[in-house]
């Protein structure tokens, strides 16, 4: 019994250990063959230019070509994930014109087959120009809130460098960066901008811009002026004259730009219909179409009323028939107080005259009496 458990046990050790020789031996042959086969692989890769590009401007060449790659899949895959190899266009030896090259690689395991599309390239060498230009911007305004405008805009760099083809270069009327803001836009813009360069018709010329692009900042802000205030009067009553001022001279309104471009003064009308002394009235701006606010909102206007000329002249008449009355009621009181006076004067001399006239009878008679006697 136990010889026979014994012998099992043999052959099952023996079957476990010759598999594993079996399994290893079929990966390792996996592996071989593996490495052995054959594949394709396609890939985009940059090109590269060799020429004098102080003195060249090349233009024509795509920015990228297409490689594919054959052979052992061992060699393809590294070649694929590290892309340690170049594809050269040699333009060294050429110089102005229109040229026909063919691409050459560098880098490229000699066991793999190389396929470069295209194989050629048609490019187009000129001499090289470089200028400068101010950066100049342009915002588009209508995107901006109603009433608001941008203020002067701060670039982080003024001039730039134009380079390329000397044709195209000197078709370079001016570089620009377009501002595209927000609709309804109030806040200030803060934007990195990519430059353009175009030509007297506003079309795209193809050159280099260095750097490509600025930083801008520019204010938003409402549109403003300061206009005069222009004093009027309405309602006037017959025979007054009215002289209207006020401290404040100017206000700032706020509103559309194409209407304050015509606004040359704000109108403050005042109603005289029932002014007819001075006086000072406060008065609520108002606004024209177009114009939505104005600093200050209210003004003070003082008011200088000069009577009729008629009323002045009946005062002064019936003052001076009051007078005339007055001088003449004194002139006969007067009078009157002079004839009692004289009266009594009268009076009194008569009976002075009298009693003198009795006195002196007096005296005859006694006289008479004592001769009489």
């Amino acid at each position: 019994m136990y010889r026979i458990l014994a012998l099992f046990l043999s052959l099952l050790l023996f079957s476990y250990v010759n598999v594993d020789k079996i399994n290893t031996t079929r990966q390792i042959n996996n592996n071989n063959t593996q490495m052995l086969a054959t594949r394709s692989e396609t890939v985009k890769v940059p090109l590269q230019i060799n020429a004098d590009t102080d003195k060249y401007f090349i233009t024509g060449y795509p920015q990228k070509v297409k490689v594919t790659l054959s052979g052992p899949n061992a060699l393809i895959t590294s070649a694929v994930n590290t892309l340690n190899f170049r594809v050269i266009g040699d333009l060294t030896k050429l110089g102005a014109g229109t040229h026909t090259v063919k691409l050459t690689q560098t880098g490229i395991n000699k066991d793999i087959k190389v396929k470069i599309e295209p194989a050629t390239i048609k490019v187009k060498i000129e001499h090289k120009l470089t200028k400068e230009f101010p950066v100049q911007v342009n915002v588009k305004e209508e995107n901006l809130e109603t009433g608001y405008s941008i203020g002067n805009p701060k670039i982080s760099q003024d001039v730039v460098q134009v380079s390329g083809a000397k044709a195209a270069v000197n078709s370079v009327a001016r570089v620009v960066a377009t501002i595209d803001p927000d609709k309804g836009t109030k806040n200030d813009i803060n934007e990195e901008t990519l430059l353009q360069a175009v030509d007297r018709n506003g079309k795209t010329v193809n050159v280099l811009i260095s750097p490509q692009t600025v930083n801008i900042k520019i204010a938003v802000q409402m549109n403003k002026k300061t206009v005069p205030l222009s004093l009027q009067k309405t309602g006037e009553r017959s025979g007054y004259e009215y002289t209207l001022s006020s401290e404040t001279e100017q206000v700032t309104v706020y509103g559309k730009k194409q209407t304050l471009a015509t606004l040359t003064d704000l109108p403050v009308t005042i109603d005289m219909a029932d002014i007819t002394k001075d006086t000072t009235r406060t008065v609520t701006l108002t606004l024209p179409s177009g114009v939505y606010d104005s600093h200050p909102k209210q003004v003070k206007v003082n008011i200088k009323v000069t009577a009729p000329t008629g009323m002045t002249t009946s005062r002064t008449e019936t003052t001076t028939q009051s007078s005339s009355e007055s001088t003449t009621s004194m002139s006969q009181s007067q009078v009157q107080s002079s004839s009692s006076s004289t009266i009594s004067e009268s009076q009194t001399t008569d009976n002075n005259q009298s009693s003198e006239s009795s006195s002196s009878s007096d005296s005859s008679s006694s006289t008479v009496n004592t001769n009489e006697s």
